[in-house]
């Protein structure tokens, strides 16, 4: 089963809430993006900059790049720092940086799973950077 990142839209509209996801006070995917991944995935997500030695890839191919399907638990897992190996060179752990309320988000075997707010928001922003 895909994961259903849509819902997390659709709830804020039936709750009343602006679609960039302001009204609760929390900071909107492309807020976070802004401030923790542009620096060296460029303001597009395409990539190429050298940092630490290591040249950062394009965030727009991840799709592409996976069968035409977008890796929301590698992105998150890779962005929070859990389970992540050692090919992702200079990248920080964000986890602690995006410690925010939990939601639910059901993962691709449709399990219902608390994950942080930010976190889940900062994924579907790369997710619509997809070419």
């Amino acid at each position: 089963m895909k994961p259903m990142l849509w819902l997390v839209p659709l709830a804020m509209l039936a709750a009343g809430c602006d679609m960039d996801g302001t009204a609760d006070g929390a900071k909107t995917g492309a807020q976070l993006y802004g401030e923790h991944c542009a620096a060296c995935h460029g303001p597009t997500g395409t990539g190429g900059l050298e940092v630490g030695g290591k040249t950062t890839p394009n965030l727009t191919l991840l799709t592409k790049n996976n069968g035409g399907v977008f890796p929301t638990v590698y992105v998150m897992s890779t962005i929070d720092g859990y389970a992540r190996d050692n090919t992702h060179g200079p990248m920080p752990r964000f986890g602690d940086l995006l410690d925010s309320r939990m939601v639910e988000w059901v993962d691709p075997d449709g399990v219902p799973t608390p994950t942080p707010q930010a976190l889940l928001r900062l994924a579907t922003y790369v997710e619509g950077l997809q070419s």
